[in-house]
């Protein structure tokens, strides 16, 4: 298994995007959490219970299932933290569109948690890319010209 470095700090920020993604899904599902519902206004949302879920569960568990897979050294952890990266993004870019314009006084925190968590899943994909075209991309794509003699 080459590059353990990054092996090890996708790891990392897997965990804690899986831990801090479960725990606050999970705290937003039950009513644990509480935010004004003033914040869904003009959502398609009427409390926090799907959103709680959607972070738990995709955001959550594909961070866990990446965590768990990429220290096997194969070629599907790679790819799930790749995945896991694109749906934290995409989770960000979710909660952007529907949910900034009601937050009023609560945006300056919004924003800097927003953009923390969208430089998490920007960075898991980006040393998630590395380690497939370093170590994988040779096995899908010949590197060598192919004459046609």
């Amino acid at each position: 298994m080459k590059h353990k470095g990054v092996r090890l700090t996708l790891v990392v920020l897997e965990a804690f995007v899986a831990l801090t993604s479960i725990v606050c899904g999970v705290g937003l599902a039950v009513g644990a959490i509480q935010f004004p519902l003033a914040f869904l206004q003009g959502t398609p949302f009427s409390d926090y219970t799907i959103l709680g879920l959607v972070m738990a569960i995709i955001v959550g568990g594909s961070s866990l299932l990446a965590a768990a897979t990429i220290l096997t050294g194969r070629e599907a952890g790679v790819l799930v933290s790749a995945l896991a990266g694109l749906l934290l993004m995409g989770f960000e870019v979710l909660e952007v569109s529907i949910i900034d314009r009601n937050v009023g006084n609560w945006l300056l925190l919004t924003v800097v948690l927003q953009a923390i968590y969208s430089v998490l899943g920007l960075t898991i994909f980006g040393l998630a890319a590395s380690l497939w075209v370093t170590e994988y991309r040779s096995h899908h794509f010949q590197t060598r010209h192919v004459s046609h003699v």
